[in-house]
């Protein structure tokens, strides 16, 4: 097993992960977004989180205001559970919304 350096990207010592991002529609992109979400509430990882909360909400698209506006209150609920330390809680929304993103756009 490789050992990381603190500010390492595991992407760089995985050229399978790389190629599959790479090649990843932006609607698979948002599930790995969900997916690194889920891992850091299972960890605890506060940090994680918030990151992977701040790319889902520069993903969203406001030419759809209400839609747009519905995740957006959503993703902020989930930075409220996550600052409280709510992890099981946040992991649970983060994989309800997962499993539903996944069954719209086909991803399972």
């Amino acid at each position: 097993m490789m050992n990381y350096r603190p500010g390492q990207n595991r992407a760089q010592h995985n050229p399978y992960l790389v190629q599959k991002i790479m090649s990843a529609s932006k609607e698979e992109l948002i599930a790995y977004i969900y997916d690194a979400a889920i891992t850091a509430c299972a960890q605890k990882d506060s940090v994680k989180a918030r990151n992977a909360l701040n790319a889902l909400v520069q993903s969203l698209n406001f030419d759809y205001k209400e839609t747009a506006n519905t995740f957006m209150n959503v993703y902020r609920y989930l930075m409220h559970l996550i600052n409280n330390k709510k992890f099981d809680e946040a992991k649970a929304t983060f994989s309800d919304l997962k499993k539903t993103w996944a069954k719209a756009f086909n991803l399972l």
